[in-house]
């Protein structure tokens, strides 16, 4: 009867595996084993089965009948719900894996039975079975971008909502001015002389040990020596506020505000493990508002000068951390910077036409590289091209109008910040200055007579993005590119031969493959082997199915919506690019922060466990569409290429 019984639960367990990816690949050996080793849990309704904090997960789930909720709660104490998992979905894989800590709550939506499995035997089955490795990685990795890149998003977006940013950045994040310093026993006229030369607006009095005992501002020095006559050479502490009123780096803005009204005052100290480190007024509160992307680009607009162009363009250094601490999608972020840079382009080209007056005939300024496909990171060089109307072809005075454009264009850009290109990919070259009938000569060029080097030398102008002037020069343009390339069969071959030229960089077992010696060793270049491919790959498959688009997100979303395609893997493609530019930006944020040139590589010890195993999904992403581009675009000339 007891067996009989086992038998019956054992056979009900075997058979729900079998409609559950990926178990129900196991053979039926294999799942009634591990039918043993499971255990039926009941959890009614708000139950919380996992709560956010240092324990981790010690127990697969898989919800039998039901639903769950995964949630986390922000600073000021509304829930966010990230995802809800419903039959045959697994929930506390990440946290079992990460062995660290579980990062969100998970609460039963409705009376629920979930399936529990021990830890050891799912680090079992994951050891002997590598496709449900990968397919558990996978999907628990692809949801959790998706979230991210998603709902949270939609949820806690940046633009306009300086509120919000009061309960989400810290004072670090905000705190522009460092604190200026004297001792007790400062004469108040050498104080003052102090606070003035520094430029500020209060000054803090420390002790022997660094603490600050007091502050003095500008109004004391007003009321209580110039309207008094106070003798000048006494003391600064005579005339100093205590205590004062502190707040450390990496509480939130939201606390030094507090401060600010609780104490009736205009000045927070801002700390870092007690010493003296900024200063954050009431006025940097205000300027919240100014960080968002909105009115940065508004601030772009009003500008009438190079000079303000040049000052208005660095906010965008300022803004990016911002973003990326609010949970902006890294194409977000790029597409954020490729707004400003446009409008920085824009005003630029109007201050031309006041200096050089109306052009001649229509022209189209269109960007290349990574600006054309609205993905560039920090700030790099010029890469931009003019088309301009065939009426004007051949005739001097055009000519020379677009000469001198093209050269102010490059001088404002470089007092901005862009240097030019060190491959003179710009419009001051006449090459990339011409006609439209001139560009659609290139272009079937190119495409008629490829080699490697032409296709190399070309592939930054099968990223053209039009910015200012009359688009429907482009869209001729562009209409003739896609036009050449139905019957571009050899080009497309020579461009997969340069798409999958570099290999990602994985090893046996799946380890990293880093430098082993010189400059950057122990670390990768997360572009030129991470990125890149995707970008190369991207490009191909738009190139070769007719899609327009010339950012790398959009062309995996079009190519998605069309038959034929693997769309598994193109959405793969698109989280995997989402997350290795993240990478990228935050390795060059950190840089840029330490007075470095930001760069493109990384050093994989830094990595969580979980951000080293998403980096090498994405590589075996990677190496899946290389393959499945070998597969296609491979021709009998690769041999004569290099190979």
């Amino acid at each position: 009867m007891g067996s009989s019984s086992t038998s019956i639960v054992t056979g009900a367990v075997v058979a729900f595996l079998e409609r559950v990816p990926p178990f129900q690949f196991l053979p039926r050996s294999e799942l009634a084993a591990l039918a043993h080793r499971m255990t039926l849990e009941y959890f009614p309704k708000d139950t919380v089965i996992l709560r956010a904090g240092p324990q981790a997960a010690d127990t697969l789930y898989i919800v039998q009948r039901g639903g769950v909720k995964l949630s986390f709660r922000t600073a000021v104490g509304k829930e966010l719900i990230l995802d809800v998992r419903s039959e045959g979905e697994i929930f506390g894989l990440l946290s079992l894996m990460g062995r660290d800590m579980a990062r969100l709550d998970v609460s039963a939506l409705e009376d629920t039975l979930c399936y529990s499995m021990p830890s050891d035997s799912v680090q079992d089955l994951m050891s002997r079975h590598a496709e449900m490795a990968d397919y558990f990685l996978r999907t628990s990795l692809t949801r959790c971008l998706d979230r991210s890149l998603n709902e949270l998003r939609e949820q806690t977006r940046l633009m306009g909502d300086g509120e919000r940013l009061l309960y989400s950045l810290s004072v670090g994040d905000v705190v522009s001015d460092r604190a200026v310093v004297c001792t007790r026993s400062t004469a108040i006229q050498e104080a003052a002389r102090i606070m003035s030369a520094a430029g500020a607006t209060c000054l803090f009095v420390v002790d022997a040990d660094g603490v600050a005992a007091g502050i003095v501002t500008d109004k004391d020095f007003a009321a209580k020596v110039v309207a008094r006559g106070a003798p000048l050479d006494r003391p600064v502490d005579t005339i100093m506020s205590s205590p004062v009123v502190a707040v450390e780096r990496g509480q939130i803005v939201f606390q030094a505000l507090l401060a600010m009204l609780s104490h009736d005052i205009h000045h927070v100290l801002v700390t870092e493990n007690g010493q003296p480190a900024g200063v954050i007024g009431n006025h940097d509160l205000m300027v919240l508002q100014g960080k968002s992307p909105l009115n940065l680009v508004r601030h772009v607009e009003h500008q009438q000068t190079v000079e303000g162009l040049a000052a208005a363009q660095k906010r965008v250094g300022d803004l990016l951390p911002l973003l990326m601490r609010e949970g902006a999608t890294a194409s977000h972020i790029t597409r954020v910077v490729a707004e400003v840079n446009d409008r920085v382009m824009g005003k630029i080209l109007e201050l031309a036409r006041i200096d050089l007056g109306r052009a001649p005939v229509p022209y189209c300024w269109v960007t290349a590289g990574s600006d054309g496909r609205a993905e560039q990171t920090f700030k790099t060089d010029q890469d931009n091209a003019l088309i301009y109307a065939d009426a004007g072809a051949g005739q001097p005075e055009v000519e020379d109008y677009f000469r001198r454009l093209a050269s102010f264009a490059q001088d404002a850009l470089a007092r901005c910040g862009y240097p030019p290109c060190e491959g003179n990919y710009m419009a001051s070259n006449p090459q990339w200055r011409q006609p439209v009938r001139v560009w659609q000569g290139y272009f079937s060029a190119w495409i008629a007579d490829a080699t490697r080097r032409t296709a190399e030398h070309a592939l930054i102008f099968f990223d053209l993005r039009p910015v200012a002037g009359d688009f429907s020069l482009y869209q001729s343009l562009a209409a003739h590119i896609r036009e050449r390339l139905k019957t571009g069969a050899f080009f497309k071959s020579v461009l997969a031969y340069v798409s999958v030229d570099h290999k990602p960089p994985l090893g046996f077992f799946r380890t990293l493959v880093v430098e082993r010696t010189g400059e950057h060793k122990n670390q990768l270049d997360i572009k030129l082997y991470g990125t890149g491919p995707i970008v190369n790959a991207a490009r191909l498959l738009a190139l070769d199915a007719g899609v327009a688009q010339t950012n790398t997100v959009d062309r995996l979303v079009a190519l998605e919506s069309l038959p034929g395609q693997d769309q598994a893997l193109l959405k793969d493609l698109r989280a995997g690019f989402e997350f290795l530019t993240l990478l990228r930006l935050e390795g060059q944020l950190r840089q840029a922060r330490a007075g470095k040139t930001p760069g493109n590589y990384i050093r994989p010890e830094t990595l969580t466990n979980l951000q080293k195993g998403t980096m090498k999904q994405a590589f075996q992403t990677i190496a899946r569409v290389q393959s499945q581009i070998e597969a296609k675009f491979r021709s009998p000339e690769w041999s004569q290429l290099g190979r």
